[in-house]
């Protein structure tokens, strides 16, 4: 029988600031390869493209304020900073928020939602 472990949890940063009111993180990492197709080969290899990752951060909504309210650096187009620790590990980059989506229905705590596009960044 395998031994029990502990399994990590994830911290959100947004500028600085942890994000105690975030409720779930999603971060995929896209390597920006691209399909070469060619007549005889089919598919024949990749050419690189632009690595990014794409984050979704999801957080409870106190009714006092929002604890990060995006809609400024999404006005603007301000560039975000963002740190995830897990696993003993963390990465930290820098990105914009692209979407945002607010939502509430009975029996469920309102949310924010926010999607970033960040440069790629590896965790060290």
């Amino acid at each position: 029988m395998a031994d029990m472990k502990l399994y990590s949890n994830a911290e959100v940063y947004l500028n600085g600031t942890l994000m105690t009111e975030e409720a779930s993180v999603t971060m995929e990492k896209k390597s920006g390869l691209n399909p070469v197709f060619t007549v005889a080969n089919g598919l024949s290899g990749m050419t690189q493209g632009a690595a990014t990752i794409e984050v979704t951060v999801e957080t409870a909504v106190p009714s006092a304020d929002f604890e990060f309210n995006p809609d400024g650096f999404m006005l603007v187009g301000e560039v975000v900073e963002l740190r995830m620790v897990m696993a003993n590990r963390e990465t930290n980059v820098k990105g914009f928020i692209t979407d945002a989506s607010f939502s509430h229905s009975v029996n469920d705590a309102s949310k924010l939602s926010m999607k970033l596009l960040c440069r790629f960044g590896e965790f060290e």
